[in-house]
């Protein structure tokens, strides 16, 4: 028994649980209740990756083992409770652009996502991307948690049937009052009033009451199991670089590369903003680490047969339920790893169950009325564009563009040049130049 206390000890002392006021209780539920909250993408990202070709076996082999690496990763090494997986905002680009419009090959596509994670790899070693991160003023890192709350609210509501898209663009208003809409209005009644009185492990309670729902109204997980066979390993080290020169490959990698860059940074403070994750002056220890394994895991998933892994914004959800090391993680990538044998246990969980979760966790990421009541015109300007714009093109990396462009025009306008940093110029830039190859390059 000593010796068992003694590794529990160890543990709690690697992870710093006492710094962060949390315990194994908390972190498990925190862990489980974010792989809830993302499951849907072992089912997602091969559907969708089907689309330009890949072999959907193969794609959920590399789902998983590249999830659990990183995710591991992330959590032993880098020590934050991220959940990393396959970027929703990713595989969408790599099939239906990269694959379908373009005309590459999927092998092709892989090529374009594996050295998209050089650059970021590269940028994240030279301390580029920490400069970057350091230079966004404070008021606008409240106002990028906002958005990534609002990005999250909109993932729920598309879910819920009740915000319709198609593509990226909003195409109108979904239906009210339908099973999956009462599903939802469940969930985050639930959610609400489960967080209201305080109740531990409020989110994932809410994820089970909603997917009892779900089955009285028909729509349950399906509970197929994994089905092993050779297929699974079929897309490893199938990387093609052949057309690495071609100008619309180059124009693919940049774009995948801005995407992830960019679209991790505001996640990274988005999520982290007013935890203990951060210190008090707002920056993240061992933020090196946490980006490094961001774009290690792009390169690995690639070789392995699948598009860019991304910090989710799911990982709100453990977060919220009081997540706040590394162990939260752990526990994470081990429910991922073990979906290779549990998918029948997990997929009896339906998408819809984890709206109402999704949606509340979005509320409480919006900034405290302290924030909001020291925002200028132009702060709140900011914030609303930023706001329309994620709403209006459903990714976070645009919203941080528009950001970037307004605040700087309101230091030229203001005639304080010396305030204007090079690395927000340079961000600035680069992002612009990634939204219009993504129009313009077809």
């Amino acid at each position: 028994m000593k010796s068992k206390k003694s590794v529990l000890s160890k543990i709690e002392d690697y992870f710093d649980f006492a710094k962060h006021k949390t315990n194994y209780k908390t972190e498990i539920l925190a862990g489980v209740s974010t792989f809830l909250a993302l499951s849907y993408i072992f089912v997602v990202n091969p559907s969708i990756l089907a689309e330009g070709g890949f072999n959907k076996s193969a794609v959920l082999f590399a789902t998983v083992i590249t999830c659990f690496l990183a995710t591991f990763i992330m959590g032993v090494w880098a020590k934050k409770p991220f959940a990393v997986a396959p970027g929703m905002e990713m595989n969408a680009y790599v099939a239906f652009f990269v694959v379908v419009a373009l005309g590459f090959s999927w092998q092709q596509a892989l090529g374009a996502v594996f050295w998209s994670g050089v650059l970021f790899m590269i940028l994240t070693l030279t301390n580029v991307r920490t400069k970057i991160i350091n230079a966004i003023p404070d008021k606008m890192k409240s106002g990028l948690a906002l958005c990534v709350g609002v990005f999250l609210m909109l993932i729920a509501l598309r879910l819920a049937g009740i915000l319709l898209y198609t593509g990226v663009a909003i195409s109108g208003i979904g239906i009210l009052l339908s099973p999956l809409a009462y599903i939802f209005y469940f969930g985050l009644a639930s959610t609400l009033i489960l967080r209201k009185f305080k109740v531990p492990g409020s989110v994932l309670i809410s994820i089970i009451l909603a997917t009892i729902l779900a089955y009285i109204f028909g729509l349950g997980g399906s509970g197929e199991p994994l089905k092993i066979s050779k297929e699974m390993f079929s897309a490893i080290f199938q990387l093609d670089f052949s057309v690495i020169l071609n100008v619309k490959m180059i124009s693919a990698i940049l774009v995948l590369f801005l995407i992830d860059f960019y679209g991790s940074i505001a996640k990274f403070i988005g999520l982290t903003r007013g935890t203990s994750i951060v210190n008090k002056d707002g920056t993240m220890p061992q933020m090196k680490e946490a980006l490094s394994v961001d774009g290690a895991g792009t390169m690995v998933g690639a070789t392995l047969g699948t598009s860019s892994v991304v910090a989710y914004v799911e990982s709100a959800v453990g977060i919220a339920e009081g997540g706040r090391t590394g162990f939260t993680a752990v526990i994470i990538s081990i429910l991922m790893l073990a979906m290779i044998f549990l998918t029948p246990v997990i997929s009896l969980v339906p998408v819809i169950a984890t709206t109402g979760a999704l949606f509340w966790v979005g509320i409480a990421l919006f900034p405290s009325r302290e924030d909001l009541k020291s925002y200028t015109k132009l702060d709140v300007l900011t914030v609303l564009l930023m706001i329309g714009t994620v709403i209006g093109t459903f990714a976070i990396d645009k919203a941080l563009f528009i950001g970037f462009a307004i605040f700087i025009l309101g230091l030229i306008f203001t005639k304080r040049f010396r305030e204007i940093n090079l690395f927000m110029v340079i961000s600035t830039v680069l992002l612009g130049v990634g939204w219009i190859l993504q129009v313009v390059v077809k």
